[in-house]
């Protein structure tokens, strides 16, 4: 019984030490029809719209709030949408209806407007969060008007298993009054860090 027992607080001991460990993930896009690669980058067209989605290392406003500051990045996954709008209407693309899903299962949405503004309303100027998010945050608010480009990011948070399959899913692409979807289907690479020695950088969220 003491050789269970032994083994029992072992086997949790290490289960909770795993938990400290965490991985910075590189995303590529896999080949399927009416997409375009280029390496990490996948574009999208279809009815006049051309959507290029790439995962990138850094948000333009990292710099100013600290919870966007820690390197290697293991709390967050980043993608920049670049959108050409040359459809003749208005385009809204809404960040509720997006979604990454591993192969492990884990389901992540993007962070959203109202929930990025209340966390980080704890701790920085009003003024300056309104202008990052607002500038650079996809947000359904802001529709892309015709003729328009566009440059905007998704923030999700980061997996916490190990994967190496990912889909991101764009539900709810609205062309006027014409809604379509997109799928990109994502071979992931994964680096394992010690995440103990990331926490205290990480205040913000």
């Amino acid at each position: 019984m003491k050789k269970v027992a032994l083994l029992i607080v072992l086997i949790f001991s290490l289960s909770l030490f795993a938990k400290e460990y965490r991985y910075k993930y590189e995303f590529y896009p896999m080949p399927k029809p009416n997409l375009y690669i280029k390496g990490k980058k996948a574009v999208i067209s279809s009815m006049g719209l051309t959507i290029s989605v790439e995962q990138v290392e850094d948000v333009p406003f990292a710099n100013e709030f600290n919870v966007f500051k820690v390197k290697p990045n293991v709390f967050f996954i980043y993608f920049k949408i670049k959108i050409t709008n040359n459809t003749g209407k208005k385009v809204y693309i809404d960040p509720n209806f997006v979604s990454l899903v591993s192969n492990k299962k884990e389901y992540r949405k993007p962070l959203l407007y109202n929930d990025m503004y209340r966390a980080l309303a704890q701790k920085y100027p009003e003024k300056i969060i309104e202008n990052a998010l607002t500038k650079y945050l996809l947000d359904f608010a802001n529709p892309i008007k015709p003729g328009e480009r566009t440059v905007r990011y998704l923030v999700m948070r980061n997996f916490r298993e190990k994967v190496k399959n990912a889909m991101l899913q764009f539900d709810a692409v609205t062309i006027g009054v014409e809604q379509t979807k997109f799928l990109i289907i994502y071979s992931v690479k994964g680096e394992r860090f010690d995440a103990k020695q990331f926490y205290k950088k990480k205040k913000d969220f």
